[in-house]
């Protein structure tokens, strides 16, 4: 009866952030703009994802403790989002090659699925992990 509609992220610059996640095959639906300039809404999809990327003029920064996982997750909330790949090496490699992230280290979780992160323009925290 459900599924996940989307995820949103807000964002200092919503054009870097739509290059950024370009780049990992997402593709621009829709967009729009306040009249005022107070925000901006950009609507992403990728397969059966949408990601909304809000730009508020007046923003709040990310708070410290959301720069690193270790730090984010015993803070209650949403931590983060995860992007699947079929191979964890192909998906180093990929982000390694189109210059997103300088060093990859993979990791087996808890919940024994090879993993990493890496951090969006803004500090986001994204995940990179193997599907089975």
């Amino acid at each position: 009866m459900f599924n996940v509609n989307h995820v949103t992220i807000s964002v200092r610059d919503n054009i870097r952030s739509i290059e950024f996640y370009k780049k990992f095959g997402f593709k621009i639906l829709k967009s729009w703009q306040a009249d005022d300039n107070s925000i901006k809404i950009d609507t992403l999809k990728l397969n059966n994802i949408i990601l909304e990327i809000f730009c508020y003029k007046e923003f709040t920064e990310l708070p410290k403790t959301a720069e690193n996982v270790s730090t984010d997750l015993p803070v209650i909330g949403t931590k983060h989002f995860a992007l699947g790949v079929k191979n964890i090496e192909d998906g180093k490699e990929f982000v390694l090659k189109n210059d997103i992230c300088k060093e990859v280290n993979i990791k087996v979780g808890r919940l024994a699925k090879p993993y990493f992160f890496i951090t969006d323009p803004d500090g986001i925290q994204v995940e990179i992990i193997e599907e089975d």
